[in-house]
């Protein structure tokens, strides 16, 4: 180390205190180092004055090692706390090329340096506890001593790594630093403690037994036995910091039971604790079990519902789906007996097109397949006797027969028929949701249909005109009064009243009606009707009755059969129905209609 420079000296003071500062801040700029570090170290002096640490700033930029020492030394005193400018500067200070300039500055941080400030504090001090000189290293443990948080890893880390320092003054402020940084307790630092009662130097085997009575822990055997070994010691200090020491980690027999009392007390206590909690523990698992076991049961619960019920409606899909297959197998059938049967279906689709009442009156070309009878039975609508209505019957079976014979034998057909004289026939939906096309000739329809069925390889068609039912007129009262509310698939050629039809006495008629009560008539004014006026017996009607049994049997050859064989046929059956049918040509008085 250098000399020191004499100091300034000062003189005598008076008995009234003046201040001297700004004779101090004038002295900085003499070209003196020796009165420039006179004038730092009197800044230094006066204590906190904001107004001198300008000046200490620049003196720490002085070329002379001394004048920067002083200005160091002076700031840690003059600098209020937590100044940053300051704490820098002494920072980089802590760098300087002179040892001593070092060492202060280090010293400096630590006193400048707020709680704010420790972490850049402490970085620049544990950078220094690496440096050359032995000096800086023990002021950078010292100033660590008092920036670090107590039980500091880093810090630590550091001083136990100085702890084994080439310096014994450096190991003894180490060991210094150690106990009144480290907790009690922490056993590494202990550890290390032990390490050091056996160094060389006395004073660090003094200083590490009083650190060793202040962090041990009480009865640690280990401890106690590096204390009882340095009663031994050569050095006056070391046998008694050691006997200080063994007396405060050896534990007095009331107070070894009554810590043990504490000790087994806080157990109970804990063990109590714990148990509780565990009981708590499990009751609240015990709960969430139970809750979602009875949520997993109910959605199993309802899974097997469900599944109940997809396994119920997969059954009845597939039960519908055999039955669809079976009835489209029996659906393919219907082509070999009726081969026009698609033609018949797309013209019953386009049935509820016609439903309108734009469409009443017009003509339309039907198949007669898809035509249906408004009535099973053919009507009379006047009150008649038994043996009327038997030749009512004989009469309609004749000329069923007759109109039969004519389209079978080929004198004319169905289209030739309808094309003068359409038929009358009224779009309807049943109760189902079929549509259906409904005629009012019941003659002529059953007669069609024979000779439908008679040749099934031919599909005919008839003409019709589309009435309306809802119009208030004839039309109207003509559905009213005879259509009996069945499907009109099923057709007979016998003769009914309509006063005695259940179904038309369903629908609202009654005799009592002034168009149904004493034989109103069916057909509107001025339109005549030829009725035949002879009575066939009963004899003529089973002829009659075996003559359409035998004309359905023949088929296709009573087609082609000549009107005379056909009438042949009927002379071998009956000569009466020869003479029923020879007056039935007479026409009969034509009868007034009641206007609408």
């Amino acid at each position: 180390l250098s000399v020191p420079m004499p100091t300034y000296a000062a003189p005598a003071m008076t008995c009234q205190v003046r201040d001297k500062t700004d004779e101090y801040i004038q002295d900085l700029g003499s070209q003196d180092p020796h009165v420039r570090q006179a004038a730092c170290q009197g800044l230094g002096r006066e204590g906190q004055r904001p107004r001198a640490v300008p000046p200490l700033l620049n003196g720490l930029q002085d070329q002379n090692s001394y004048v920067r020492l002083a200005a160091a030394t002076s700031l840690g005193q003059a600098a209020k706390k937590g100044d940053d400018a300051v704490l820098e500067a002494l920072i980089a200070r802590c760098s300087d090329g002179d040892a001593s300039v070092r060492r202060v500055a280090c010293t400096s941080v630590a006193q400048v340096a707020s709680k704010s400030q420790a972490f850049r504090a402490r970085s620049a001090l544990l950078a220094r506890c690496e440096d050359k000189d032995g000096g800086v290293r023990r002021s950078a443990v010292k100033a660590l001593e008092k920036v670090a948080e107590k039980d500091d890893s880093q810090v630590l880390s550091a001083l136990l790594a100085r702890s084994s320092d080439s310096e014994a003054f450096v190991r003894f402020s180490v060991v210094e630093a150690l106990s009144n940084v480290s907790a009690e307790g922490n056993g590494q630092v202990v550890d290390r403690l032990l390490e050091l009662v056996s160094d060389r130097d006395s004073r660090v085997r003094c200083c590490s037994c009083e650190s060793l009575g202040r962090l041990a822990v009480r009865g640690e055997s280990r401890v106690l036995t590096a204390l009882l070994g340095c009663l031994e010691d050569e050095a006056d200090a070391v046998r008694k910091a050691a006997a200080t020491s063994l007396g405060q980690v050896t534990f007095a027999p009331l107070q070894e039971l009554e810590l043990q009392e504490r000790h087994i007390a806080e157990l109970e206590f804990r063990e109590q604790h714990e148990v509780s909690t565990r009981d708590r523990t499990i009751a609240d698992l015990k709960g969430k079990y139970e809750k979602e076991t009875a949520e997993l049961r109910a959605r199993v619960y309802a899974l097997e519902d469900r599944l109940k019920l997809e396994v119920e409606k997969r059954d009845a899909e597939i039960a519908q789906l055999i039955h669809q297959m079976e009835e489209q197998e029996w659906i393919a059938g219907v082509g070999s007996v009726i081969p026009h049967a698609g033609e018949i279906s797309k013209f019953i689709a386009k049935l509820p097109e016609l439903a309108g009442a734009e469409h009443y009156g017009k003509q339309i070309t039907a198949p007669i397949w898809a035509l249906r009878s408004m009535r099973i039975q053919e009507t009379v609508d006047t009150a008649s006797t038994e043996n009327s209505m038997e030749a009512k019957e004989k009469r309609s079976m004749l000329s069923l027969f007759d109109l039969f014979e004519r389209v079978s034998s080929g004198s004319t057909s169905p289209w030739e028929l309808t094309e003068a004289s359409p038929l009358d026939v009224f779009v309807h939906r049943l109760e189902d949701g079929t549509w259906g096309l409904f005629c009012s000739s019941h003659q002529r329809l059953l007669a069609f249909m024979m000779r439908q069925a008679c040749n099934r390889n031919e599909l005919m068609r008839v003409r019709c005109v589309l009435r309306s039912k809802e119009d208030l007129g004839y039309w109207s009262w003509h559905w009213n009064c005879f259509y009996d509310g069945s499907d009109g698939r099923t057709m007979s050629p016998k003769v009914t009243s309509p006063q005695s039809s259940p179904s038309r006495r369903k629908m609202g008629f009654s005799s009592s009606s002034p168009r149904l009560a004493g034989g109103s008539p069916s057909t509107p004014t001025g339109v005549t009707r030829n009725v035949r006026t002879s009575r066939p017996s009963p004899g003529e009607i089973q002829s009659t009755a075996a003559l359409a049994a035998a004309t359905s049997a023949l088929g296709a050859q009573a087609c082609v059969r000549s009107p005379r064989a056909f009438g042949q046929a009927k002379s071998s059956a009956s000569p009466s129905i020869r003479r029923s049918k020879s007056s039935s040509t007479t026409p009969s008085s034509p009868r007034q209609i009641p206007p609408k």
